[in-house]
């Protein structure tokens, strides 16, 4: 596919010189600046050459003729470059197929311009990927003396009103495409193959000359942003999320013309902005792709839409499940033995959670605090549990072997409890005898040892009045202790 390029140009004597005079870019096939020279109304000079000067004052002398002849824009430069499909030049078939590629653009810009237009056509090979290209330098100023519509060298389709009516104009572009289709082979001998427009991710040609030197590219930066945060969610809302607390970028949700129906009614789609802070703490904003007035292209690109998103979404769930369709069908045996295993583990969880439950109501009888509570899941089906046989002989060897050890335990606390019933004869009771409408005062307690030979403490309260204590004998509690 062929590049077009237009650029307005103030100067015509400095365009000129550049095509003709400067030095080569590139001497790997040619030291010329330019290969071959052609053009329209233009005229050489006296030695047969195109003069760069002879030239400019041609085109001052044509841009006398308009009523404005102190036009800011004098010239306008286009450039026709040629992929390493179309032309693959070497230093034995540079000349040749620079005299094919001068004659392409030649041809097509009689059938594209007007007879009374004036431009000067030069092909060159010196650029750095020795790619052949044409520079057209057209005079923006006919011969008539009348202005060049510049809407016949638009890069991109426009359309535009013309004595109140719609006029529609096919870009430059495609319509050296659709040229180079019918007139290619006839003249090369080789097949054209146009390239498809590719919307999806729209990347400025400043930006990539930005990229080679090593700079910063913001708009590449919040690309890559948004890719990671579509690889890390599943769905449009989480990737809203996920795109603003991790990656920084905010979403704004607008509504966007994609133009009219059949009964002339405005369609609007689900438009996105996406606003972000770059890493020089630039604010910047961007939308996910439009249209120009003029037919141009903005934004992100198509790929960036909402609706490109949920897409690439439902995308990768149906691949998804497309595999699992896939690996089950390959290995059904495998896949019904997982789904066995899965449904045996719900069962005997089931059957060990339910011998727990009656465990802890056995335990509770004897003041075991000590089990960790258990949570019984019931898993039901159609409503009511049904529950599976299945050999439960190991589970029933281990929990025998758990009631052996829990009744041990509880036998030795009894034993404790025994003892200790005999070590002491007698208990202090809780409760305190005292006269009635009397104020006690505080007892003082002996705080002297005892051993099992000695008498149990006594307990001596003095009451006002009595100059002697009074002594209570202990309970005896012949139960033992209540565990």
């Amino acid at each position: 596919m062929s590049i077009v390029k237009v650029i307005s140009s103030t100067n015509a004597g400095a365009n000129l010189n550049y095509l003709i005079n400067e030095k080569a870019h590139n001497t790997e096939l040619t030291s010329h600046r330019s290969l071959k020279l052609n053009g329209q109304n233009v005229y050489r000079d006296y030695a047969n050459k195109f003069n760069s000067r002879y030239l400019a004052d041609q085109y001052w002398a044509v841009r006398q003729r308009a009523k404005s002849p102190n036009k800011k824009v004098q010239v306008h430069h286009l450039i026709f470059s040629f992929s390493q499909q179309e032309f693959n030049p070497t230093k034995q078939t540079l000349l040749k197929q620079a005299q094919q590629a001068l004659k392409l653009v030649n041809d097509f810009l009689h059938q594209l311009l007007p007879s009374t237009a004036q431009y000067l056509e030069a092909v060159q090979c010196d650029s750095k990927g020795k790619n052949l290209h044409v520079h057209v330098s057209c005079n923006s100023i006919l011969t008539n003396g009348k202005v060049l519509d510049t809407n016949l060298i638009s890069v991109n389709s426009r359309t535009v009103i013309k004595n109140k009516k719609q006029v529609h104009y096919l870009g430059i572009r495609d319509q050296f495409d659709n040229y180079m289709t019918k007139h290619f082979e006839k003249l090369t001998g080789r097949e054209f193959h146009p390239v498809t427009k590719d919307n999806t991710n729209l990347v400025n040609s400043k930006a990539v000359k930005i990229d080679e030197r090593g700079g910063y590219i913001w708009k590449e930066d919040l690309k890559e942003r948004i890719l990671d945060a579509f690889n890390n969610t599943d769905n449009f809302e989480d990737f809203e999320a996920v795109l603003e607390a991790d990656n920084g970028v905010k979403v704004k949700h607008r509504r966007a013309s994609i133009g009219k129906d059949e009964h002339g009614k405005k369609i609007y789609r689900d438009a996105v902005t996406y606003t972000f802070t770059d890493i020089n703490s630039t604010p910047h904003s961007a939308r996910d792709f439009a249209y120009t007035k003029n037919g141009g292209k903005r934004g992100l690109g198509l790929s960036f839409t909402p609706q490109a998103i949920q897409h690439e979404f439902e995308q990768r769930q149906e691949k998804d499940q497309q595999i699992d369709k896939e690996q089950a069908e390959a290995n059904p045996d495998t896949s019904q033995q997982i789904n066995a295993e899965m449904q045996q583990q719900l069962l005997l969880q089931q059957q060990i959670n339910q011998r727990l439950l009656n465990e802890e109501s056995e335990d509770d009888n004897y003041g075991n605090q000590t089990r960790k509570s258990v949570s019984v899941q019931k898993y039901e089906s159609g409503g009511t549990s049904t529950p599976a046989e299945f050999d439960t002989r190991a589970y029933d060897a281990e929990t025998q072997r758990q009631e052996s050890d829990n009744k041990r335990k509880r036998d030795q606390i009894r034993r404790q409890g025994s003892k200790e019933a005999n070590k002491h004869a007698e208990r202090p009771s809780q409760q305190q005898q005292q006269e009635p409408n009397k104020r006690p005062s505080k007892p003082k307690h002996d705080h002297q040892p005892t051993n099992n030979n000695q008498e149990p403490n006594r307990v001596h309260r003095s009451e006002p009045g009595q100059s002697e204590p009074i002594t209570e004998q202990h309970q005896h509690d012949t139960e033992g202790p209540r565990l």
